[in-house]
């Protein structure tokens, strides 16, 4: 097996994926996720880890055996899948949220150390007296994001400075403020990402993971509710829903407040 010493969080952002005949070890006072990490060999990792939902965890694949180590205020996201065994550490105020984690799992809260996992899972679990479990059932999208499941929601897209997505593509699409969309070929089944759907998410920021364009533009669309498809089962987007047709109703900005003098 090769082993490879990661020295900084610069070389740390090169990695993602941790191939079955690999050991890497990263030791520092703060480490960032800033992707999804697959790892099928041996990941080693031991300091304050900042993560996020938003496709930004460490997914332990196949017989992988990584070995985390959360201190501080950390925030890590694990997901275990197949035989591997992951060995988790939670120190002082640090947060784990352990998503499809195995029988084999273990997990250990020191301090005031906060586990999160899922009410049915059963794993390896030892802690300190002010540590805590909470377990928690999967929630709908709705719950979810904080969304009132009226007939009619307005949710939010991040388009080009002409108001359109995928331009210059076979899937390009105008969103002109007071216009109706509808997707001609709505299939969204099969997959989150890809055709047979639009997207949308539930604040205009979480729109930014898929559009990163400085001069972008964000519009606030009103959609039926039985409009809306919903993944489910952990997706790996989950503030991102989809769509068949809605009502382009004005420009907002970052935070979903409209901007004046741009609506229809």
């Amino acid at each position: 097996m090769k082993t490879r010493i990661i020295k900084d969080q610069k070389e740390f952002d090169t990695i993602q994926m941790v191939k079955a005949d690999e050991e890497i070890i990263f030791e520092a006072e703060e480490i960032e996720i800033n992707c999804k990490l697959e790892v099928w060999g041996i990941l080693k990792l031991t300091g304050k880890i900042k993560s996020s939902w938003n496709n930004q965890y460490i997914e332990a694949m196949g017989n992988s055996t990584p070995h985390i180590e959360a201190w501080g205020n950390s925030t890590p996201y694990i997901e275990a899948m197949g035989n591997s065994t992951p060995h988790i550490e939670a120190w002082e105020n640090s947060t784990i949220h352990g998503i499809n984690l195995n029988i084999n799992a273990t997990l250990n809260l020191f301090g005031f150390s906060v586990g999160i996992i899922p009410f049915n899972l059963k794993l390896k679990i030892k802690k300190s007296k002010q540590s805590i479990i909470q377990r928690v059932k999967p929630q709908e999208w709705f719950e979810r994001n904080g969304i009132s499941k009226k007939e009619k929601v307005i949710l939010y897209k991040r388009v080009s400075k002409d108001f359109k997505t995928q331009e210059n593509m076979s899937n390009e699409t105008s969103w002109i403020l007071g216009s109706i969309v509808e997707h001609a070929n709505w299939n969204p089944i099969n997959s989150e990402c890809g055709e047979g759907k639009f997207h949308a998410c539930s604040r205009p920021y979480f729109c930014d993971e898929f559009r990163k364009m400085t001069d972008d533009r964000y519009i606030a669309v009103q959609i039926n509710r039985k409009d809306l498809f919903e993944w489910e089962n952990s997706p790996s987007y989950p503030h991102k829903i989809g769509f068949r047709k809605g009502i382009v109703l004005y420009e907002c900005d970052h935070y979903g407040n409209k901007i004046e003098g741009k609506t229809k």
